[in-house]
């Protein structure tokens, strides 16, 4: 049965959030349709609600729920009196607007405590009042991967130099170059491991490799401090990507003046690794890669799907590719 669902957008990047949320939603066959967007919210018609563990794999996206009701605030709360929360920890968080917040959040946490118990600091259940034109009342059932993936940021890793990718950038990469979740994930870029941290913690099948030994020594000492595992070795990138012919493909190539490329010019390695991903990945598969000029990728053989913009600082923008195999 079709539902509206109202999604919130990180401001980082809400182009790429709308990309991760719309690959995820689709793989899942709950059939998105955009009904409106307003800043960083979208609304979306879906034929069938996220299957359970899918929003915790979003890194870009906030979070999102059920449009329980709209209207007035009285509306609202005669809608919170029939919402049965089976006494789950809940807790009312209202966005700013022209009502008050602390009084909204007590109103509707009133109501619906006859069938919930409050609970700010831990809610299972996190019911959202968004103000418009008309309030709007959703029910998040399931928190996004925003904020958990910041436990793996750079700070809290033992390795991570010379570089690697934000936490919500490398999640939201994994999740376009495997949005089903079926089938093998391969970094061959994989430095200190960021792209693979967040697949894993995404549940997917992953593994890396890295032409440098002590950056696969670095990606196996981060995942053993976060409790994770994959498959890792050292080699050069198009040798493994031919070998392991992978479902899938999700890697940040060696750019910038702390990378090596082993002296081999940046456009040789990238054209080089592209035709060994153009030989070895099924027809569907996708490549997902950032590049500081997307110029620098052949696209033989690739279908471009989306191209977003990453800024750095004043030297360097990613350009992050998400490519299908014709």
């Amino acid at each position: 049965m079709a539902s509206e669902w109202v999604f919130e957008l990180g401001g980082e990047q809400p182009q790429l959030a709308q990309a991760e949320l719309a690959e995820l939603l689709a793989a899942a066959g709950c059939e998105p349709a955009v009904a409106g967007q307003d800043e960083l919210r979208l609304r979306c018609i879906l034929a069938r609600p996220p299957p359970p563990g899918l929003l915790a794999r979003l890194g870009m996206v906030r979070g999102g729920g059920e449009l329980t009701a709209a209207g007035s605030l009285e509306e609202l709360e005669a809608a919170a009196a029939a919402i049965d929360l089976d006494g789950a920890r809940f807790a009312v968080r209202c966005a700013p607007g022209a009502l008050e917040l602390r009084a909204v959040n007590q109103r509707l946490g009133a109501v619906l405590a006859k069938h919930g118990r409050v609970d700010l600091e831990r809610p299972e259940i996190t019911v959202r009042v968004f103000q418009s034109d008309a309030l709007e009342l959703v029910l998040e059932r399931e928190a996004t991967g925003y904020r958990r993936c910041l436990e793996h940021h750079l700070n809290r890793r033992p390795r991570f130099a010379p570089v690697s990718l934000p936490p919500r950038l490398a999640r939201a990469m994994v999740n376009l170059a495997l949005p089903s979740g079926d089938g093998q994930l391969l970094d061959p870029f994989c430095g200190t491991g960021g792209l693979l941290i967040e697949a894993v913690d995404c549940g997917l099948a992953a593994s890396g490799s890295d032409l440098d030994g002590e950056m696969v020594a670095a990606t196996r000492e981060n995942l053993r401090h976060f409790g994770f595992t994959a498959m890792l070795e050292q080699g050069d990138a198009a040798v493994v990507v031919r070998q392991m012919r992978p479902a899938a493909i999700a890697t940040d190539p060696p750019y910038g003046r702390s990378a090596s490329t082993a002296r081999e010019p940046l456009k040789v390695l990238i054209a080089r690794f592209s035709a060994a991903c153009a030989a070895a990945l099924p027809a569907g598969g996708r490549l997902v890669l950032a590049l500081p000029d997307p110029a620098l990728l052949p696209q033989a053989g690739f279908s471009e799907l989306h191209h977003c913009e990453w800024y750095v600082h004043g030297s360097l923008t990613r350009h992050l590719l998400v490519l299908e195999r014709n």
